[in-house]
């Protein structure tokens, strides 16, 4: 098999692979959260920050916004030794000390430290990042009708806004399309977290909290955390809620972002029950060779018969998920007012797998600017 036929089958496999979850994830649509009558009065919010000069002037805005947005009790949840932490109530910040757990890492350090010291059993903890700004309350009338039927997590719908790069906040619209499909379909429709949570506004029950914790050390500790839920049969759904994010300052950024999230991942991956594993698989399979699908050679395929030609079957089994690719940008260029970025779409799945490279690269628990 020459190197062309091996290329043109990687990239037929991508496609495919990308149209499967795509087709799956439509059956997502039908899932619609519930809400009960009254607002949950046991749940409270934690912030978790580096309180440093990289994150300063987001934090005292996160800060300032969830006060004025929620009523629930705020934590900030700091390291000692922090550079920029705000003034607070004595019952309200927490610092993590420096001789706490060593062999833990970035946040996953400090929620242990809460959860040790703080939670309690029978309330909710809706945790949030530095640069989150939750944008409506639907969250908190969810709470009472899954507690009442034995749920004990949740996820909400991310959002982005622009930080001071266009281009990386137009990317950044692929985590609102998974949160509208992938999420909405494991998290939500079939209760488990087959692909894993995301830290923005994961909101946990106190009481599994304490039972599973988040002692085990990774840079991805969310998806651990998730990896336990499944495997313990716990219930979940996906909120109503948006959570607006702040996108990247810089490409550099985005892919320093994106690589420890593949990186953590991938490191992750064995400790998965089987089913988890195999769906995590195929996404990091395909993140690593999502760059030779990239739509930037489109002007190769042209010339390979079964991946262009609409009569070709190659061709629909490719269809659904390059379609997804370009509804996504598109959408996220719409939002930037920025028509002109229409031209660099075909480079944004090569960014995106760009980042498994550099991710493997990485060392430590990498935190980007947010100011």
């Amino acid at each position: 098999m020459n190197a062309i036929k091996l290329l043109q089958y990687v990239v037929f496999f991508c496609w495919t692979v990308f149209s499967i979850f795509v087709i799956l994830e439509i059956m997502g649509q039908f899932y619609r959260p519930q809400r009960g009558k009254k607002k949950a009065e046991n749940v409270e919010c934690v912030l978790v920050s580096v309180a440093n000069y990289k994150v300063k002037k987001s934090l005292l805005e996160c800060i300032a916004y969830t006060k004025e947005k929620l009523d629930n009790h705020l934590w900030l949840l700091v390291d000692e030794g922090s550079e920029s932490i705000p003034q607070f109530q004595e019952n309200s910040l927490v610092i993590v000390p420096a001789s706490y757990r060593k062999d833990l890492i970035g946040k996953g350090r400090a929620i242990n430290y809460f959860i040790e010291k703080e939670v309690q059993p029978d309330k909710w903890y809706a945790f949030i990042d530095d640069d989150h700004l939750i944008l409506d309350d639907s969250f908190l009338y969810e709470i009472p009708y899954y507690e009442e039927r034995g749920y004990v997590a949740m996820n909400p719908v991310l959002f982005p806004r622009k930080g001071k790069s266009t281009l990386t906040y137009i990317m950044d619209f692929i985590r609102y399309f998974n949160d509208l499909t992938m999420f909405r379909f494991f998290t939500g429709f079939l209760k488990q977290p087959l692909a894993g949570l995301h830290g923005e506004l994961l909101t946990v029950k106190g009481k599994v909290l304490k039972e599973i914790g988040y002692g085990n050390p990774s840079i991805v500790e969310d998806f651990r955390f998730a990896s336990e839920l499944v495997r313990r049969g716990y219930k979940t759904w996906q909120s109503n809620t948006k959570v607006s994010i702040k996108s990247p300052n810089s490409i550099g950024d985005l892919i320093k972002q994106r690589g420890r999230w593949f990186k953590g991942i991938a490191m992750e991956w064995k400790y998965c029950p089987l089913l988890m594993k195999e769906i995590t698989g195929l996404k990091l399979l395909i993140w690593v060779l999502g760059i030779f699908g990239s739509w930037a050679m489109v002007p190769l395929w042209f010339f390979w018969k079964p991946l262009w030609f609409f009569w070709e079957p190659a061709f629909w089994f490719s269809f659904p998920g390059s379609l997804y690719y370009w509804v996504i940008y598109l959408y996220g260029v719409m939002m930037s007012k920025k028509p002109y970025y229409f031209f660099l779409i075909p480079l944004f799945g090569i960014f995106e797998s760009i980042s498994a490279y550099a991710g493997l690269r990485q060392k430590g628990f990498v935190v980007i600017d947010k100011n």
